[in-house]
């Protein structure tokens, strides 16, 4: 796919789509940190307005594009199994650590999406856990994808072309931690609003 010259993979497209899950995810997890352990309130992502609106924001676009990711990631894998398009690599090491253990990964984020739009209030009950546990799925399946689809534009496996937008092979441990420290960056400035705006509250609270 591509214009003007510059072509890119359904493959580098979808990894594209992972990463980018990955960087919200990460910013949700920082704002559900700093309510759930530094402060030990997991109430305060529905009362301070900044934590609120950046948690359910990210949430929502990681969820979007986890789905988006999933449904390519379903349709590639019943197309192997059944007319073996793109190849069904059962025995691959990547294919072993990146699809299998995805089922579980889409277990834990199906259940974080169910109760955050249909049992909200017992969300909170489990946001701890699940929020980590989210998170690690999350994790996982940002870095496992990246390893495969890096794998697959070697050389020696020239199953992708090098990439086009994302960072090339020799480069690839940074593109795998770009997400982790662009939405530790986000996170951090949403923390810092929402903490002035907690001291802000206080000071109202003391007249």
């Amino acid at each position: 796919m591509g214009a003007n010259g510059i072509t890119y993979t359904t493959a580098e497209f979808n990894t594209i789509i992972t990463m980018l899950g990955c960087l919200c995810a990460t910013v949700q997890l920082a704002s559900g940190w700093y309510a759930a352990f530094k402060k030990k309130k997991i109430g305060m992502l529905k009362t301070n307005d900044i934590l609120f609106r950046a948690h359910r924001a990210f949430g929502g676009f990681a969820t979007t594009l986890y789905f988006l990711g999933l449904f390519a990631g379903l349709t590639g894998f019943i197309g192997a199994l059944i007319f073996n398009i793109p190849p069904f690599e059962g025995g691959d090491p990547s294919f072993i650590i990146h699809v299998w253990p995805s089922f579980a990964v889409m277990i834990v984020i199906i259940t974080k999406t169910y109760l955050s739009y249909f049992k909200k209030s017992s969300i909170y009950k489990k946001g701890k856990w699940l929020g980590i546990a989210t998170f690690i799925a999350w994790a996982f399946t940002w870095i496992s994808s990246a390893f495969s689809y890096y794998l697959r534009t070697l050389p020696s496996n020239p199953q992708h072309p090098p990439p086009t937008y994302l960072l090339p092979f020799e480069l690839s441990w940074l593109q795998i931690l770009m997400p982790f420290l662009i939405g530790l960056i986000i996170g951090y400035l949403i923390i810092r609003s929402a903490n002035i705006l907690e001291k802000k509250k206080a000071t109202k609270t003391a007249k």
